[in-house]
């Protein structure tokens, strides 16, 4: 999974180039970090200093002016006007992320992909408890969160402070299905007065107008709700539950009604793979801000027999990259295989990640900076026990246990961690493809096939000989899948 970033800010990321770039930018990126005698970075108080909220003296505000200059390098790449950007600095969250990417550059220099000194975004999946049984389910949730030793909500609002005082920016609370708990709201309300950016995946058949309005005051940046069919009768069959797509359906009206950034969150698999331009026109029917995309994952409840073949995820990305094309930039996506889709294809724009658009100018800039997947180099995920893994769709491989260890020692000192921030050492395809830096394969989709991280992602066009190879090895357990097999190789 990439990072969960859904944004109607555009932003030219070339002109950013020289602040990632330029050897005087990196001195004052290590000035930037040192503590002033008032307890707090030089960047921070050049941060109280742009936005006029500070008590610094006229000499303390000359001393900063490199660092203000560089802010400046940044608001200008953003298409900001200064009092606006001015305003975008009080926001906690943007401060969060200006912290934690100095800290970045500071660590570890430019690289493509970067590595982050923290993840610029947490999942955390909140609960198993879930009121469905989807079949595609990577956290075998249903009614069964109370078994599974669950953190307590003392211990979730110490999670809050955790990674608030890491400056983390954002947290994307999943499940199970989030809402589905009473501590919900209380700890959401906990983190954004913590100054973080709020996002939450959710089923939609309980938000209610009244949770939806809960939602809105909060803050919460905006909501994925689930559809994975156009009608009602393939999603129901989807999720496990009848009468369930209708249910969604009015979830998303009442949150776009209470004036919430909403999106469709659609899980591409073999079951429902055309559904994909379908859901573009429920979309704009609605009035849903973009379709999210999510890469199908074997794991959990969700078989190899339900995974798209490399062929059908290439004609997944050609969707995708038709709608953006047409100008239409109402996609995200969590498979780290369309952002090489759209520069193999000299796309005009393109969607990264879970980023807004980009030029193409701008493409190989940001994109290579992003790098596709981010297990364990930008993102990660907790679960609802506070054991932390590289991503979601890893739920079995612990790297760290939040009520043991500090979520700095475990993002700092994990093997794991460490080791998926290193893509020398990849396989199949992966290991020397061109679009490598901007993508990475799906590290989780490797893992889940072949139990190594670095194994080749099976999922992608280019790898499509090892997706084969595993199939014929597992036929008597997937006969279905081997008359498929061969039907795809035919043609």
């Amino acid at each position: 999974m990439g990072l969960w970033v859904v944004s109607k800010r555009k932003f030219n990321v070339v002109k950013l180039k020289f602040l990632l770039e330029n050897a005087v930018s990196t001195r004052i990126v290590n000035s930037a970090l040192e503590k002033e005698p008032n307890g707090k970075t030089k960047l921070e108080n050049a941060l109280d200093s742009y936005g006029e909220n500070s008590n610094l003296s006229f000499i303390e505000r000359t001393k900063l002016i490199p660092i203000t200059k560089v802010l400046d390098i940044i608001r200008r790449g953003f298409n900001r006007e200064e009092k606006a950007f001015k305003q975008d600095l009080e926001d906690p969250t943007i401060r969060k992320v200006i912290l934690n990417s100095f800290r970045s550059l500071q660590k570890y220099g430019l690289e493509l992909p970067q590595t982050f000194a923290m993840p610029m975004m947490v999942v955390w999946n909140y609960t198993n408890d879930c009121n469905l049984r989807c079949k595609h389910c990577y956290q075998n949730a249903g009614d069964i969160g109370s078994k599974r030793n669950e953190l307590t909500t003392e211990e979730k609002f110490k999670v809050i402070d955790d990674i608030a005082s890491n400056d983390i920016p954002t947290i994307f609370f999943s499940g199970g299905e989030p809402v589905i708990r009473k501590d919900f709201w209380d700890i959401a309300r906990y983190a954004k007065e913590k100054g973080l950016y709020l996002s939450i995946a959710s089923n939609g058949t309980l938000f209610t107008k009244e949770n939806a309005k809960k939602a809105k005051d909060i803050g919460f940046g905006y909501i994925a709700l689930s559809l994975d069919a156009s009608t009602p009768e393939k999603h129901d069959e989807f999720r496990g539950v009848p009468g369930m797509w209708n249910r969604s359906v009015q979830g998303i009206r009442n949150c776009i009604e209470a004036g919430i950034t909403t999106c469709i969150q659609y899980t591409f698999s073999r079951d429902n793979a055309d559904e994909l331009p379908k859901m573009f026109e429920l979309r704009e029917k609605l009035g849903a801000y973009k379709v999210i995309v999510y890469n199908y994952i074997p794991v959990g409840r969700g078989g190899f027999e339900n995974d798209p073949t490399p062929e059908q995820r290439e004609e997944a990305c050609k969707v995708m990259y038709d709608e953006l094309e047409a100008g239409h930039q109402v996609v995200a996506s969590t498979a780290p295989q369309l952002g090489r889709y759209c520069k193999q294809h000299d796309a005009d724009s393109v969607i990264i990640s879970h980023y807004a658009e980009a030029k193409s100018k701008e493409l190989g800039i940001i994109a290579e900076i992003v790098g596709g997947c981010g297990a364990g180099r930008a993102y990660c995920a907790i679960q609802p026990d506070g054991k932390v893994t590289p991503c979601v769709y890893m739920p079995d491989l612990v790297v760290g246990d939040l009520r043991k260890q500090s979520f700095k020692e475990i993002w700092e000192e994990s093997p794991v961690m460490i080791s998926l921030r290193d893509r020398s050492d990849l396989q199949g395809r992966c290991a020397t493809c061109e679009y490598k830096a901007l993508c990475g394969g799906c590290r989780a989709r490797a893992y889940a096939y072949f139990g190594d991280l670095k194994g080749a992602d099976p999922g992608c066009i280019f790898n499509r000989e090892y997706y084969y190879e595993f199939m014929r090895a597992n036929h008597r357990k997937h006969k279905t899948l081997e008359r498929e097999v061969v039907k795809q190789q035919v043609v």
